[in-house]
């Protein structure tokens, strides 16, 4: 069973035995449900500086701290608010060996960033096989008539 992050209100004082139970209390800071289940997450990248949560050692640190436990919602200024158009917030088992591993490869440092450098190097490996693809084929290309290619060795 996994262990409950608490978050501590520094507006108030108010420490929340885990992020749900802040979510359902704060809830009408950002117009939302309070029995939504992320709805603290919405809380959280509306007001980042805000809250603290408990790292593994027993300190409170800000969201976005490398210490933070895996799971809390970093905080960043181009995503205050709503959740940017486009994107969802989701709830994903991960295996901590291969994202620490990726993480490594890729030089990232939090889970976001991580999974969206991996969506872009996926969509640029698509993008390099249909270019090879294209010039296998010459689909769509010009580089096997004669006229275009006495003008490339001049």
């Amino acid at each position: 069973m996994k262990k409950a992050h608490r978050i501590k209100d520094l507006r108030t004082g108010k420490v929340y035995p885990a992020k749900a139970a802040a979510g359902r209390d704060l809830a009408h800071l950002v117009g939302g449900d309070p029995k939504d289940s992320f709805v603290y997450f919405k809380i959280a990248r509306a007001f980042p500086e805000r809250f603290r949560v408990e790292d593994e050692a027993g300190k409170w640190v800000a969201l976005d701290d490398p210490s933070a436990p895996v799971g809390t919602l970093s905080g960043r200024d181009d995503d205050v608010g709503d959740a940017r158009e486009g994107t969802r917030l989701t709830t994903l088992e991960i295996d901590d060996r291969k994202l620490s591993m990726v993480r490594a490869v890729l030089g990232t440092r939090t889970l976001r960033d991580t999974v969206d450098r991996s969506f872009d190097e996926v969509l640029a490996r698509a993008a390099r096989t249909q270019t090879v693809k294209r010039l296998r084929t010459m689909s769509g290309m010009d580089l096997d008539k004669r006229s275009v290619m006495e003008k490339a060795w001049r």
